[in-house]
């Protein structure tokens, strides 16, 4: 989800319009992550100057989730998050951050976790974005790594005999937190 905080709509709306639009399509969601970045994928004039409005909104998302029973993650970097939420600490949240010299391939960092540094309240990691606007097979791409553990490889074989649903948002859940995911200055 790519939040509007300087929208019309308010953080639940714009939760709820997009997890609406997914289980009308018949998508069976699992999880959400927000990007809470300032450099890629939204503008700065996008975010508030002020940190508490940030993250009074950003809550408000995270709050919505937890009443749909979703677990949750946060896309973003340290300097974004430091930028949005003055350095808040999450609780509760899955973290996939990037970490990217520049567009393009020669612009890559390793594709490892080697590099993380704990921010936010996050001390590990789910998700690295290590590349950004690359062409693949035609196709402009990200890329990223993730660590999956034996669990999620069996949750991620098992059918849904229930529905023939589309099933999105397993990334990363057999390391998710448990818990109302939520900021605190």
């Amino acid at each position: 989800m790519t939040p509007q905080p300087n929208s019309a709509k308010s953080g639940i709306q714009q939760f709820d319009e997009m997890y609406s639009g997914l289980k009308n399509a018949n998508i069976n969601v699992r999880s959400v992550w927000v990007q809470a970045s300032v450099d890629r994928v939204t503008s700065p004039v996008n975010w508030f100057t002020s940190t508490s409005t940030n993250i009074n909104f950003l809550n408000s998302i995270l709050s919505r989730a937890n009443q749909y029973g979703l677990s949750i993650g946060i896309y973003t970097s340290i300097y974004d998050w430091n930028q949005i939420t003055g350095g808040a600490t999450i609780n509760n949240a899955m973290l996939w951050y990037w970490n990217t010299y520049g567009s393009g391939v020669s612009n890559e960092s390793p594709a490892d976790f080697n590099d993380f540094r704990a921010f936010g309240g996050w001390t590990t990691p789910n998700v690295k974005q290590f590349a950004q606007v690359e062409t693949v097979c035609g196709v402009t791409v990200n890329r990223d790594i993730y660590a999956i553990t034996a669990a999620e490889k069996v949750a991620g074989m098992a059918k849904y005999e229930k529905s023939e649903a589309i099933v999105v948002g397993s990334l990363g859940l057999g390391n998710a937190i448990v818990g109302k995911a939520e900021i605190k200055q």
